[in-house]
């Protein structure tokens, strides 16, 4: 009986084999991300997922007239936004000028 072949290793001529990633519509990517609870019956997180994808170019896979999403496109758009400051993210004041003046005014409280 003749030995067996060892399969030829990965050169640059024999690429690696491919993997199949597990895939998300944008509802269950939503719910994967932690943008909405499984049992919440409304659409949060998906319209800025879509958004995303269309506007800022996210990576997605678009297969069978679907919007997909894998394992790898979820982590790189996690990373993404990562620390990322919100336009209204921004220390808010304790107190406005006007609540400051209204509570330098007030008198004390009598005590009883």
């Amino acid at each position: 009986m003749p030995a067996q072949k060892a399969p030829p290793s990965r050169t640059r001529n024999t690429p690696a084999e491919p993997v199949l990633e597990h895939f998300y519509t944008v509802a269950e990517a939503a719910i994967r991300l932690g943008l909405r609870k499984p049992e919440d019956p409304t659409t949060t997180g998906e319209k800025w997922l879509r958004d995303g994808v269309n506007k800022e170019g996210w990576p997605c896979h678009r297969m069978a007239r679907q919007l997909l999403f894998s394992d790898s496109d979820l982590a790189e758009i996690a990373q993404l936004h990562r620390n990322k400051k919100d336009a209204r993210s921004r220390p808010r004041p304790s107190r406005t000028p006007l609540q400051r003046r209204r509570a330098a005014s007030k008198p004390a409280p009598a005590a009883a």
